[in-house]
């Protein structure tokens, strides 16, 4: 084979996967900006100086929900370089724990939801979140918590390409557009299995 053949190879390869940059620790404050993360239909988020869970910035969607499979109001993408690709990249050993802040204005409680995309998708389902306070939302990282949707748990989270934030509304308010707030996106790393031996 020929260099120039094995060059394109290499780089047809390249570009198949997402860059591995996946950052743990890691917490998205969106302190100047939206970090490139975006809505559903790959708008342009909110910024907001003011107003976020501990004062200052965050960011903001308005795009209607609807009830049951709910719609994507953030998105964290491996092509938008979101948040410098921080959470793209093989979760499994790697982050324990997924958590944020988030926010809304509905009249009643609405559902959240994490998605993870790559080869498929897995969705962790949030408890409700009650309306105009500021709530953390989480997820440990385990297939017990996560629900397959067109993936499994080895395939997706060993390649995670995008780190989504759902809204499921009830059906009654399905197509109205309220307001959904998201700050302090955060990963934290695995227990060192190590230092917690040499503890004992």
């Amino acid at each position: 084979m020929v260099v120039w053949q094995r060059f394109v190879i290499v780089m047809a390869l390249a570009c198949a996967t997402p860059a591995a940059a996946l950052t743990v620790p890691f917490t998205e404050e969106f302190a100047s900006s939206s970090s490139n993360w975006l809505n559903a239909t790959s708008g342009a988020l909110t910024f907001n100086a003011t107003g976020g869970p501990d004062g200052g910035s965050y960011v903001s969607s308005t795009l209607a929900s609807i009830s049951g499979n709910g719609t994507i109001q953030f998105r964290a993408n491996d092509s938008a370089n979101a948040s410098g690709d921080a959470f793209v990249g093989n979760w499994i050993g790697n982050v324990s724990v997924l958590s944020a802040q988030v926010f809304h204005d509905a009249p009643v409680a609405v559902s959240f939801f994490f998605r993870f995309a790559g080869a498929g998708a897995m969705v962790a389902l949030l408890p409700a979140v009650a309306p105009n306070t500021w709530t953390t939302v989480s997820v440990v990282i385990d297939p017990a918590n996560l629900t397959a949707a067109g993936g499994t748990y080895a395939g997706v989270m060993s390649n995670v390409v995008n780190l989504q934030v759902g809204v499921s509304v009830p059906l009654e308010y399905e197509g109205v557009p309220f307001r959904y707030g998201l700050d302090k996106v955060k990963i934290v790393p695995e227990p060192d299995t190590g230092a917690l031996l040499r503890a004992r």
